[in-house]
């Protein structure tokens, strides 16, 4: 029978949980301050999850941690067979595998890419977990930190804003262009805390980064609730992408949070691959641009099992001349649901936007709802979209089929191709696990 926690039980974990974090972090005042505003915000402050409800919200907090799961890994030994094959499955390098397993490996390639950072620090590059950012450069972060959200708008934000552990922060100093991919991973080690990170991008005037965020397999995150948040700030002419790569446990909700500010003629390209969504994903990124300023949200969704997905995303163009595209792509298998919801505002004249979204459904047990939203409040407004729900044709089958493939290698084919278009700009090491996971959930083999 299930413990019942009560609302004052929860306060009283997540009140340990600040002064255990504001201790370990040597933070300053005003971060643990904020922490104590949150607390307060957390109990009025409205739910509005259209999976978790406020008694399964408490009973994640009493116990973040799914009971059953491994202990103690201390080499790839340990791992249970099934996590094992599937990583071999992947063709996952074994310093690769004991990395995704969350063991503590020490590679030479890890000490040159520390001192790789450090000489790029000299030319103005900061990339550093968020903690450390509050300690090293509390003004800058102050500055930026929760500027996009409010503590009191859902009981999730006033959860995060308390009790968030890891995360990067990453700054870009005026003018300059990094010219690599930065990859960057979670693992958050302390079990008994909520898995919260945040992350903090500052793109300055005319510069240029690649971001790549996540893992394509963290087979042993042990967590019931994934609740990062992400701001983004991008100065005038300045370019960024953000990839970010998902392939949660079945028993994980995850409730990705991100809100960007895109100045004028900056541009920022929001790539989501969801390969693995987790038990539920409900995510509604919020963009700002301004003049001449340019946003583009790309998502490729696996929908799989029972899982629900609910993936939204509102920009707003403030600016003349500001442009945004929200497009999709996404593959619906077993009993998943998924439901993409899009809106863009034109508030300025000479706006452009552009919502997309494309599903192919390899069962009838699935299910698909996609609800575009264009808003104008200027009359010369370019605004538009386009849906496609669709199966997989029979004579595309029977072509394939007939050139000597068998169905199943036939359909992983055609859903390769589906996607394909939106991966371009994924490095080749990344691409090449992805595929592998495409190929395995379509054959049933994750």
């Amino acid at each position: 029978m299930t413990e019942t926690i009560t609302m004052s039980d929860a306060k009283a974990i997540i009140e340990n949980q600040i002064e255990e974090l504001a201790k370990r972090n040597k933070e300053p005042e005003w971060m643990t301050r904020l922490r104590y505003k949150a607390l307060e915000a957390f109990e009025k402050a409205p739910l509005n999850d259209p999976v978790i409800s406020e008694e399964e919200l408490l009973q994640f907090i009493a116990k973040p941690e799914i009971e059953g799961l491994p202990e103690n890994i201390e080499s790839l030994d340990d791992l249970p067979p099934e996590m094992k094959a599937l990583l071999d499955r992947l063709g996952i390098s074994e310093v690769e595998q004991k990395y995704i397993a969350g063991l503590a490996v020490q590679t030479d390639t890890g000490v040159i890419y520390n001192q790789f950072l450090q000489e790029w620090a000299k030319k103005g590059l900061i990339v550093l977990p968020t903690e450390e950012a509050v300690r090293k450069y509390p003004d800058l972060v102050k500055e930026h930190f929760l500027k996009l959200f409010r503590v009191d708008e859902s009981k999730l934000t006033a959860y995060h804003t308390a009790v968030w552990n890891g995360g990067i922060f990453l700054y870009v100093k005026e003018g300059l262009k990094v010219p690599f991919p930065l990859h960057l991973f979670f693992l958050i080690q302390e079990s008994a805390l909520a898995q919260a990170p945040h992350i903090i991008i500052i793109a300055e005037k005319n510069t240029e980064f690649h971001l790549i965020e996540g893992c394509t397999a963290p087979i042993l995150v042990k967590h019931s609730l994934h609740l990062d948040m992400t701001e983004a700030y991008f100065h005038e002419g300045a370019k960024g992408q953000l990839t970010v790569l998902q392939n949660w446990p079945e028993y994980v909700h995850t409730r990705p949070m991100t809100r960007a500010k895109i100045g004028k003629g900056a541009r920022f390209i929001n790539t989501t691959v969801g390969l693995g969504t987790g038990r539920s994903n409900v995510a509604n990124p919020k963009y700002w641009v301004e003049e001449n300023g340019y946003v583009e949200l790309n998502g490729i969704l696996l929908g799989q099992k029972d899982w629900f997905v609910d993936l939204g995303g509102e920009m707003y163009l403030q600016g003349k001349g500001a442009g945004g595209i929200n497009a999709s792509k996404a593959v619906i298998m077993d009993e998943s649901t998924v439901i993409t919801r899009g809106i863009i505002r034109a508030e300025a004249p000479k706006t452009k936007g552009h919502i997309s979204c494309d599903a192919l459904l390899l069962s009838d047990r699935a299910t698909m709802e996609t609800y575009p939203g264009l808003v104008s409040k200027v009359d010369d407004a370019e605004l538009s979209h386009e849906a496609a729900i669709g199966k997989i044709r029979e004579e595309e089958l029977f072509y394939l089929m007939s050139r000597g493939l068998d169905e199943e290698k036939a359909t992983q084919l055609i859903v390769k191709g589906f996607l394909e278009p939106m991966l371009k700009d994924i490095p080749m090491e990344f691409l090449v696990e992805i595929r592998k996971i495409i190929e395995l959930a379509v054959s049933g083999g994750m």
